[in-house]
């Protein structure tokens, strides 16, 4: 699926950065257009004229972090190397959208729309469901490559990233971090398991 290209200009990122700050010290139901024209030093026309609603400005706040999300996941396959060591990578990469700024205020915001905006939740997750998964062109490769049996890339990939959100993001979402000791442990944990339902080596 063809990704698509943002309009990255300069007051255009400058509103989204406005935004992203609105709505993470506001949240989306009370951060109004003014206030967000306000942060970012321009007129309420001039937002309009690149955003024309406050949902569509919440939803490109969202599409440029999931877009910063989706480079962070870019690991191809490597035939030369060990597979833990990849799939390792996978998971640093998923610590380290939580790290993305401002990523866990709009996840907070997000979950907060639950009950009173699920249109909005809906359309949100039509982005994410958009992505391409990296993981599971990974395990594709790795399968053909002889190294994994897998009975589906798609469901693999899904029960990984579950483990390894259960693991490292929801409890950062809800208490804070881990301990870094405990966060080594784990991490090899989720690895082997992995590996050792679906690895052929």
């Amino acid at each position: 699926m063809a990704r698509k290209k943002r309009d990255t200009s300069k007051k255009r990122e400058s509103i989204l950065d406005a935004a992203l700050e609105g709505f993470i010290a506001e949240g989306y139901e009370h951060a109004s257009m003014d206030r967000i024209a306000e942060i970012a030093g321009a007129s309420k026309r001039t937002v309009y004229n690149h955003f024309s609603s406050k949902e569509e400005l919440f939803l490109e706040v969202v599409g440029r972090m999931f877009d910063e999300a989706y480079e962070l996941k870019q690991i191809p396959y490597d035939p030369d190397r060990e597979l833990d060591e990849q799939l390792t990578e996978f998971v640093d990469a998923k610590i380290a959208v939580a790290q993305i700024p401002g990523w866990m205020g709009m996840m907070k915001n997000f979950f907060s729309l639950s009950g009173s905006n699920p249109e909005l939740i809906r359309q949100v997750m039509t982005q994410v469901e958009a992505e391409e998964d990296t993981l599971a062109t990974w395990f594709e490769a790795a399968a053909a490559d002889g190294r994994v049996e897998i009975p589906d890339a798609k469901m693999v990939s899904a029960l990984f990233w579950a483990m390894v959100g259960g693991v490292f993001f929801w409890p950062l979402l809800m208490s804070g971090p881990i301990k870094q000791k405990q966060a080594k442990l784990m991490k090899s944990e989720i690895v082997r398991l992995f590996l050792n339902s679906y690895s052929s080596e």
